[in-house]
């Protein structure tokens, strides 16, 4: 009751303020992101709750972004991302987030101070030249071209439009107008590079477009190069000005493109009377066994100049019977597969019952089988030594190659053996009684309500079993419950084989259960009903009804926290302890009615608590009774 004086009502709610955005300007689209500081301010500020749902994201045009929140108490940092399109952002904060000790709360804040969100466009969306042909043709993905110019053509002059037209470009370093021409740019004899680059109106992102014109020399009948495809490596280099060439290709390629790549870009070329781009792959050119001719003629752009280029291209008799490789689905090859040995061995376990061969020909052509079946069929295996004969027949139908494959297949393991047995929480066993000397005893406190048995064979192809359940070796069973007593926990390890086991069995004696006096020192209760109060300020509500209410959901012991070194045990009026706590705070260590022995809820009714705490080095005893209802 209020027993006079002066008192102070506070009906002042907490503020809201909110601090000006990071940065004034961002990219939309970009990865960045803007902050803002929310901070919270009262006399006698209480706690805050701040989440996402209290933030408002004021936008303007078509400015998007993703809200967050860290933070805590009086100081937040909102943090916009994923920020996209254009216009302007800001945030306000709702109310009611807040609150001081007398229950005011705050009444939110903003909107803020925005911030711009600008175009992070830095791409071109046309670009064309005065001469010539860009290739490949315009992306505006596509950041690297080439052109080439008629030797006649010393200067050339272009048009970039930009995609944002805020945007800015240069040309070589020089400003140009969108969708404007520029001024002549000269062109010397060969290479000249144009370096366009875009800046977005973010002022930050740029993209840099680079092409490189090539303008002729007069009368260029010249080949820079000449590949072909399939790959074939071009020898010889006779005939008039050493333009006459062979190449050899394996049976299996029955026809032939040629790239020709002329050193003028505007010259023409054909290939065996056809029109080919230069650096562009000609048409299919089919092969006929022995040699096939391929003539290309390049004629310059002045129109009269020409050389002629002749690759001769050998294909390959049909008679390759040889393996390129061989692999095996188990096991190793010894030794390492070479085309030329012919003779191989391997190992494998008893529980590869098949084995699969695969042999890749050297010739595609050929065909193979593997003990006379089609390859990559799967062959039985018996137990001991197993010969597989791999044939490979070329195309001719006539070449044959065999390759012998000796496979020895492993009996199945009898071993039962166990590398270790244990349990979790780690008790020492003891005995190793029995056959194999594999029974052990050991005992556990009351405390210990169940156990977890680890076990390890000695050979990994075993199976382990405890008290029935497959469990990994070296790995803990799931936990087994402990009675009062006398337990009985049986390990088998199986062999590979499926018949030779071995049994370990471990007796776990659990200890009964603390029996606590109730012996009880008389309380003398001068508080109101509900409470008793001891000494050195530490008073224990005798209330307890976990019911979810918010009211005595847990047994509260004013002061105890000034006690860190305690010791709480509660008994039930039949002596037996319930629940146990060193270190009780009310917080983290508190009893709700469950039981810290067992976990369970215990029935309503009247128990008793003993409470040992160290006042200054001296240690207090003090006990009493509490009332548990739901």
């Amino acid at each position: 009751p209020f027993a006079g004086g002066i008192a102070t009502i506070d009906k002042t709610p907490p503020t809201a303020t909110i601090s000006a955005p990071a940065v004034a300007l961002i990219g939309g689209g970009t990865s960045g992101t803007v902050s803002y500081t929310v901070t919270y301010a009262d006399a006698n500020f209480n706690t805050s709750n701040l989440a996402n749902s209290g933030i408002t994201l004021n936008k303007s045009g078509t400015a998007n972004g993703t809200i967050g929140i860290t933070g805590s108490g009086t100081s937040y940092t909102v943090t916009i991302s994923n920020i996209t399109g254009l216009g302007t952002l800001g945030i306000s904060v709702g109310a009611g987030f807040a609150n001081d000790l007398a229950g005011n709360t705050d009444a939110g804040a903003g909107p803020s101070a925005t911030f711009n969100v600008v175009s992070s466009d830095a791409l071109l969306a046309n670009f064309t030249i005065s001469n010539g042909n860009l290739s490949p043709a315009f992306s505006s993905g596509t950041f690297t071209y080439t052109d080439a110019i008629a030797n006649l053509t010393s200067s050339i002059t272009v048009v970039p439009t930009s995609d944002d037209p805020n945007a800015t470009i240069t040309v070589n370093g020089n400003p140009a107008t969108s969708g404007l021409r520029t001024s002549s740019i000269p062109m010397s004899v060969g290479a000249n590079t144009l370096t366009i680059v875009v800046t977005a109106a973010d002022g930050v992102t740029t993209q840099a477009y680079t092409i490189t014109v090539n303008r002729s020399l007069p009368g260029n009948a010249l080949l820079s190069s000449i590949t072909l495809a399939p790959p074939a490596t071009l020898v010889g280099a006779t005939g008039p000005g050493n333009y006459n060439f062979t190449a050899a290709v394996a049976n299996s390629v029955s026809s032939i493109r040629e790239t020709p790549t002329a050193q003028d870009g505007l010259a023409t070329i054909t290939v065996n009377g056809s029109a080919v781009v230069s650096g562009s792959l000609s048409q299919s050119i089919p092969l006929n066994i022995g040699a096939n001719t391929i003539t290309t003629v390049v004629t310059a752009e002045d129109g009269s100049t020409t050389k002629t280029y002749i690759v001769t291209v050998n294909r390959a008799l049909p008679n390759v019977a040889t393996l390129s490789n061989l692999t095996i689905s188990s096991g190793t090859l010894s030794p390492a597969f070479a085309g030329s040995t012919l003779s191989y061995t391997a190992s494998v376990a008893y529980p590869a019952s098949t084995i699969t061969l695969t042999p890749t020909t050297t010739d595609p052509n050929a065909t193979v089988t593997v003990n006379g079946k089609p390859a990559a069929s799967p062959i039985a295996l018996s137990v001991g030594l197993n010969k597989i004969v791999t044939k490979v027949t070329a195309q001719n139908g006539t070449t044959f190659q065999n390759y012998t494959t000796y496979i020895t297949r492993a009996a199945a393991s009898t071993n039962a053996l166990y590398t270790s047995i244990a349990l979790s929480p780690v008790s020492t066993l003891v005995g190793a009684t029995g056959p194999g000397y594999l029974n052990f005893k050991t005992n556990v406190a009351y405390d210990e309500s169940s156990v977890q048995v680890v076990a390890t064979a000695k050979d990994p192809t075993a199976t382990i079993t405890v008290n029935g359940s497959f469990v990994t070796s070296g790995s803990p069973s799931q936990a087994i419950a402990l009675n009062v007593g006398s337990n009985i926990i049986t390990t088998v390890i199986t062999a590979q084989n499926g018949v030779t086991t071995k049994t370990a069995i471990i007796t776990v004696n659990r200890a009964a259960p603390p029996v606590v006096n109730n012996v009880y020192e008389p309380i003398s209760v001068t508080k109101q009903t509900g409470q008793v109060t001891l000494e050195d300020g530490i008073t224990v509500h005798q209330a307890v009804s976990p019911n979810g209410d918010g009211i005595n959901d847990y047994l509260t012991i004013d002061g105890i926290t000034s006690y860190p070194d305690n010791n709480l045990m509660i008994i039930d009026r039949n002596g037996v302890m319930v629940y146990q706590a060193k270190g009780y705070d009310n917080s983290s260590k508190l009893f709700d009615g469950h039981s810290s022995i067992n976990g369970k809820m215990q029935l309503p009714g009247t128990y008793f608590y003993s409470l040992d705490y160290t006042v200054n080095g001296e240690n207090k005893h003090k006990t009493g009774y509490i009332i548990l209802k739901y």
